[in-house]
Formats: C-alpha cells, structure tokens, sequence
C-alpha cells in the first residue's frame, strides 16, 4: 500500500505540473483543494466525459486550473494519435520535465512535437 500511496503522489505532482510548471507541489496540500469536487460520468455520442461540481471557495480558479490541463492534453492527443507508446511518453515527460530538461527533449520525441513544445 505504501507503494502505491507513493506512485500516486509521485503522478499527482506531475498532473499538477501541466498547470504550474515553476513550482513543486506536494500532493498532502495541492490535492485537498482539486479533490473538493463532486465528479458523476456521461456517455454520450460514444464518449465519456466526467463532469465536476467544485465545492471548493476556489472553485473557479481550480476550474480554469482543470481545464487548461485538460485541453493540453487533449491537444497533444489529437496530434500524437499516430505516434507509438513511446513516442507519446517521451512527449509527455519532456513537456512536463521541461524547466529541468534546458530545452532538450528526450530522447524518441518526434521532430513534429515542436508546436507541442514550445508554449
């Protein structure tokens, strides 16, 4: 269990780097705020979506926190839908270990990742 306690707080921080880049969050204290939410499913059309009612005080900047990860994410998605497994991991860790990284990619990023890359 403890394993598993640290694989989630370790890919929560990473989650919470889409957002804020320039500063480390620890998940005892970014995770209570993004978590006081009430989350159901919707299928329709052939998707899943899930839909979040914040109860947070800010619940609003949370919100916009949420869906500026979600459209990175979807964004790069759309673009990587024909790349391998790999080619996608090691998109996804160069741009969230990008401060780190300098500017260099890891290695397997294709060439046409650069409009993913830049902002």
């Amino acid at each position: 269990m403890a394993n598993l306690v640290a694989l989630f707080s370790n890919w929560w921080n990473l989650y919470v780097r889409f957002y804020d880049e320039e500063h480390h969050r620890e998940a005892i204290t970014s995770r209570p705020a993004l978590m006081h939410g009430v989350a159901r499913q919707v299928q329709s059309g052939g998707q899943r979506k899930v839909k979040v009612s914040l109860q947070h005080e800010y619940g609003e900047a949370i919100a916009r926190a949420v869906r500026e990860v979600s459209s990175q994410l979807h964004y790069m998605m759309a673009i990587a839908e024909q790349w391998t497994i790999e080619q996608r991991w090691s998109l996804l860790l160069t741009r969230l270990l990008r401060r780190w990284l300098g500017g260099k990619w890891l290695s397997g990023v294709p060439p046409d990742a650069k409009l993913l890359l830049s902002g």
